[in-house]
């Protein structure tokens, strides 16, 4: 399978199907259809060189901005600027699905890093210590500062 080809991951127990990469727009932007059946969520963190814009397709985010906590339901988008510490959850048992919007290109270059490739049969789970500790080894080569200790221990 080719880096310009459909490929799913899995980053924060968030399964994120990588549709367009920075390779296909000339660096412009990458575009990621993300699943998450419930009871995930992003560490707080800042993107130093990205903004991300999110759709949701189907069920409601939580999304926590600068401290903020704000729903976005079916049908719903948001910006979240470089700069700015946010937060993405789904905090329920439901599905939720969004189309996430990183510009410029990047976020799949930290996404195939960072996360780990989703194979026929597999499924998401919570991450496992081994996903965590790749999350924080790959945020900082490409920008983005973990505010938080992730996942909040006890």
């Amino acid at each position: 399978m080719s880096d310009l080809e459909p490929k799913e991951f899995v980053l924060a127990g968030v399964v994120m199907k990588r549709l367009v990469t920075g390779k296909q727009t000339g660096g412009q932007l990458c575009l990621l259809e993300n699943r998450s059946d419930g009871q995930t969520r992003t560490p707080i963190h800042v993107h130093a060189n990205d903004d991300e814009t999110v759709y949701v397709i189907e069920g409601e985010l939580t999304a926590v901005v600068d401290g903020e906590v704000r729903t976005i339901s079916a049908g719903e988008s948001m910006f979240l600027k470089r700069g700015i510490p946010h937060q993405l959850m789904n905090p329920g048992n439901r599905p939720v699905r969004y189309i996430l919007i990183g510009t410029p290109s990047g976020f799949e270059q930290f996404l195939a890093e960072g996360g780990h490739e989703l194979r026929k049969g597999q499924t998401a789970g919570p991450p496992t210590p081994a996903d965590i500790e790749r999350l924080r080894a790959a945020a900082p080569k490409f920008g983005n500062t973990l505010l938080r200790d992730w996942p909040a221990r006890n």
